[in-house]
């Protein structure tokens, strides 16, 4: 596997972060587990590969997923909108 990503860093409107690797374009997505907590919200995989280059990562879960699912949904529901204070405090889950 490449280089551990922080979870957090999927914390934008589209979930995404940049493959790493020099001279890729490829976007790194999470994959979901097919678990859910209680309210149903995904848990994600701390892994992902880059469908371009075809490299691996590890995820470091410095977050949540119920976090990072919660953040993600509010700046697709509030385009342009700064996180409420509830959301901009990271869960650790400790």
């Amino acid at each position: 596997m490449g280089a551990s990503i922080p979870k957090s860093s999927f914390v934008n409107p589209d979930a995404r972060v940049r493959c790493p690797t020099p001279d890729c374009w490829g976007d790194l997505l999470l994959f979901p587990t097919g678990d859910t907590d209680r309210d149903g919200i995904p848990a994600f995989s701390n892994a992902t590969l880059c469908p371009l280059c075809m490299t691996g990562f590890d995820i470091d879960p410095d977050i949540t997923d119920r976090d990072l699912y919660l953040r993600v949904s509010w700046m697709r529901a509030n385009p342009g909108q700064s996180l409420p204070d509830d959301l901009a405090a990271p869960d650790t889950g400790e």
